[in-house]
């Protein structure tokens, strides 16, 4: 008797210690690198992002080697709607080189830009956009194309 009552003990103990050996899992949470990318004229270009928040307008900015991109977001922004760079009065768009080359967004040269994150508790904006702006001076068209920005700070 005193045999059996061990074993079944034993077993128990094992069963208890056993089942309650699990493996922790984490969830990875999501990235909070920021990032700022587009096509120039069909050119991959990375730049470095930022933004600020002013009475009329959040100003999201890439800046890379060749090339500075300026949106501007008429408050309030909308979040998860493409809204019109170009129209007036509203929301547009701007890239200008170190040589002063500028191009702009107008009501006959658009593009849309989609804010998919707006967060004010972290101040981070997430998004992506595409326009064509027309040059100040001369000829030729930019088309910037395939533009995200992720988590940048405002």
């Amino acid at each position: 008797m005193k045999k059996t009552f061990f074993k079944l003990t034993l077993i128990a103990a094992l069963g208890l210690g056993l089942g309650s050996c699990t493996k922790k899992t984490t969830s990875t949470p999501a990235s909070t690198t920021p990032s700022f990318t587009a096509s120039m004229n069909g050119t991959s270009t990375t730049f470095t992002g930022k933004a600020s928040l002013g009475s009329n307008y959040l100003t999201i900015t890439g800046v890379g080697t060749n090339y500075t991109i300026t949106i501007y977001d008429k408050l309030p922004v909308q979040v998860g709607s493409a809204v019109t760079l170009g129209a007036p009065g509203g929301t547009y768009a701007s890239v200008t080189t170190g040589a002063g080359q500028f191009w702009e967004t107008s009501s006959t040269s658009t593009g849309t830009l989609t804010i998919t994150t707006y967060d004010t508790s972290t101040n981070l904006v997430t998004g992506t956009f595409s326009f064509t702006g027309t040059p100040s001076s001369g000829t030729g068209n930019m088309a910037v194309t395939g533009g995200s920005f992720a988590n940048i700070t405002f």
